[in-house]
């Protein structure tokens, strides 16, 4: 029999393999089935300090022969994963046996237990003063053991597991000394062995498993890395209102309950009391009262029925741009946040992602880059200064047509979109409600209908064939002296009006409005009789029905006074009237610049204004045929009038006279006669007529 060498050397020489990688910190063991012939150390080696980190095996094998023991322990359990991610462990027991001879009954002893009653406890290692030589014993406080069939053997020192948490549930307690144990479990529940129940210190408490949420609902709560409370992690000021995984409470001694918090990816987060969380029914974690506007900015995202993801409501697709109401949200603890969606009917939309929308305090939503030109179209709509309508800017009827450019747009809680409308120089116009506008392809605005025939005003514009104005068509130099059609036109952005152009039914290009002339078309012209009074002194009589004709004499000569229209023109500028006097011709006036007399033109002056009778060697010549009185200076004609000369049955003397003696204001309902032949038989005087007659109402003469 060798020599006794201690349990410092005995302990060294234990074998045990682990069935399945562990959590906790310091040696671990599987529950064996000693040969007592083992010559294998097997040794777990902690990575970290704490029992919620994974930790490394290493295999060290000196043994010359091994065997492996497949029979189950008393703390076997199948291992498996469940839908909350916990798991649970089977341990194959497997035993090495070495060729040394040993006397194991002397170097193992064997302890026999019975097993108490279970206690869900969390107990942390004590620390104890190592062995210093082999020939000294290990306390037994220091040993860890494995359980077989309800007998403890030593398998190693926890001298390096001191200060590590652990859970501890079976209890055992020696049969002969009445000493208890505890098992010793990691995070994940694997056995770690078992040890003295005076080698731990426990907690004042009891945890329980759990599979719920909950949410954190104060900054101001500490964050523990065991229920101990000997090291604080942080605080949950940076998880406020998060959602985490309950994986575990704690009823601890003093009254209160803390929760163990886990991600959704099993990342411990701490112990938290459970007054600075609330309890979730569901992975969304609780509701959270939100009152804003929330702009969906994408179409791919998906509208939820539940937090389980087993039910939709729909997708942003059709709803993409669009302002809704976000009436709360949900912190889910896959980390993102979850709006709940109500459209402007009060309709329930379903759950979105925040990463899907942008969230405002304003019923016109959030602010979405536009980049379009847009042209007003619609008359009698606000240009706002705001969206609490109590600013306005102008109104669509006042800048009809014009073209802008909507550099953004907001899709207001109301359904309408509005547009925020720049000009050129980049003054902002403000906002309006896109009904009352058209988007443009380009700067140019939109076609507008408009049908006139122009004429080139210079020969110094470009005709273009685009409104970017990257590719010139013609000169206006070409097209000089032509009447040109004009089907359309546009307000460009840059605030010209630019017409788009045909001759003979060819396009030929657009010119800026200012580079071109109305072209005067007579669309009728007829022959009437009517006298008219001119009421317009400014410019010229024309030569033709035409603002652009000849000039002819001065409207001033004949502003007050009677003429005879001949003709009326209907043109593209308006009715024109030709008219004449006793003496010939007068020429065009537009026909506003007159009114009619007809109903009384023998009332009126036929001849214009009447002439001085301060000229030399004075005559009046009398035209029976033409129903002329030329008043002449020599043989030069100075005025002329209209006439009514005697009937068949009394005709007029012809011949040469010189007016006689006899004269008056009044004769048989006519005015100022005079003699010319056979002293008051033959007179000169004013159409007869029934009223008092003044100096000043002398129109023509008769002879009588």
């Amino acid at each position: 029999m060798k020599k006794n060498r201690g349990w410092g050397y005995r302990l060294l020489c234990i074998i045990f393999l682990v069935s399945a990688p562990l959590v906790s910190a310091g040696a671990t063991y599987a529950e064996t089935i000693d040969t007592g012939t083992s010559s294998v150390n097997q040794v777990t080696e902690s990575t970290t300090n704490t029992s919620r980190t994974t930790t490394e095996t290493t295999d060290s094998t000196t043994a010359t022969s091994s065997t492996i023991d497949t029979s189950t322990s008393e703390a076997s359990t199948n291992s498996s994963t469940d839908s909350f991610g916990e798991t649970t462990t089977s341990s194959s027991e497997i035993t090495v046996s070495s060729t040394e001879e040993t006397d194991t009954s002397e170097a193992n002893p064997v302890i026999t237990v019975k097993k108490l009653a279970n206690s869900n406890r969390y107990v942390k290692i004590n620390t104890f003063t190592a062995t210093t030589t082999e020939s000294q014993a290990m306390d037994s406080r220091q040993v860890l053991y494995t359980l077989n069939q309800l007998q403890l053997t030593a398998t190693g020192s926890i001298t390096e597991l001191a200060g590590h948490v652990y859970k501890s549930v079976k209890q055992y307690q020696d049969t002969a000394t009445k000493k208890k144990y505890s098992e010793l479990l990691d995070e994940q529940n694997h056995v770690i062995g078992i040890v003295e129940a005076e080698s731990v210190t426990t907690a004042d408490g009891v945890f329980q498993s759990e599979k719920k949420y909950a949410t954190v609902q104060s900054g101001n709560y500490p964050l523990w890395e065991s229920i101990f409370f000997d090291k604080q992690l942080v605080t949950t000021k940076t998880i406020n209102q998060q959602t985490f995984q309950v994986k575990e409470s704690f009823k601890h001694g003093n009254g209160s309950t803390y929760y163990a918090l886990y991600t959704d990816k099993n990342q411990f987060i701490g112990w938290i009391n459970a007054k600075g969380a609330a309890d979730a029914k569901s992975p969304g974690g609780i509701w959270q009262s939100e009152s804003k506007y929330a702009t969906i900015i994408s179409g791919n995202y998906t509208l939820w029925q539940n937090f389980d993801w087993s039910a939709k409501k729909g997708t942003t697709a059709a709803l993409n741009g669009k302002t809704v109401k976000a009436t709360g949200k949900y912190s889910h603890v896959n980390g993102a946040t979850y709006y709940s969606l109500y459209d402007n009917k009060n309709k329930w939309l379903g759950y979105i992602n925040a990463a899907g929308v942008k969230t405002t305090s304003n019923a016109q939503g959030a602010y979405q880059a536009y980049g379009k030109y847009v042209t007003l179209t619609k008359k009698n709509y606000t240009i706002w200064g705001n969206f609490n309508w109590s600013s306005k800017k102008n109104t669509t009827s006042s800048l009809y047509g014009k073209t802008y450019q909507a550099k953004g747009k907001y899709e207001h809680w109301n359904g309408s979109t509005y547009y925020s409308l720049s000009d050129s120089t980049g003054k902002w116009i403000g906002y309006l409600n896109a009904e009352a506008a058209t988007v443009a392809n380009n700067q140019g605005g939109i076609w507008q209908s408009e049908n006139k025939t122009i004429r080139m005003k210079s020969k110094n514009y470009t005709l273009w064939q685009d409104l970017n104005f990257s590719k010139k068509k013609a000169s206006s130099g070409n097209y000089m002296n032509k009447n040109i059609k004009v089907t359309g036109k546009y307000q460009h952005y840059n605030g010209a009006t630019y017409y788009s152009l045909y001759l003979n039914n060819t396009w030929i290009g657009y010119i800026n409005a200012t580079g071109v002339t109305n072209a005067h078309v007579i669309h009728s012209q007829s022959n009437i009789s009517r006298y008219v009074i001119v009421n317009n002194a400014s410019g010229n009589f024309l030569n033709a029905a035409d603002p652009n004709s000849s000039k002819l004499g001065k409207k001033s000569n004949y502003k007050g006074y009677m003429a005879k229209a001949t003709k009326l023109a209907k043109t593209s500028d308006g009715n024109y009237l030709y008219l004449v006097s006793p003496a010939g011709k007068i020429g065009w006036i537009k026909e506003n610049q007159t009114y009619s007399v007809n109903d009384k033109f023998w009332m009126y002056t036929t001849g214009g204004k009447y002439p001085s009778l301060n000229v030399k060697n004075l005559n009046i010549h009398v035209s029976i045929s033409k129903q002329r009185v030329y008043i002449k200076s020599g043989d030069k004609v100075i005025y002329t009038m209209l006439c009514s000369t005697g009937t068949v049955f009394t005709p007029t003397p012809l011949g040469n006279f010189r007016i006689q003696q006899e004269k008056g204001s009044a004769f048989s309902g006519a005015a100022y006669y005079r003699s010319f032949k056979d002293h008051g038989v033959y007179l000169f005087h004013t159409v007869p007529t029934s009223i008092a007659w003044s100096t000043n109402s002398l129109i023509c003469f008769m002879i009588t």
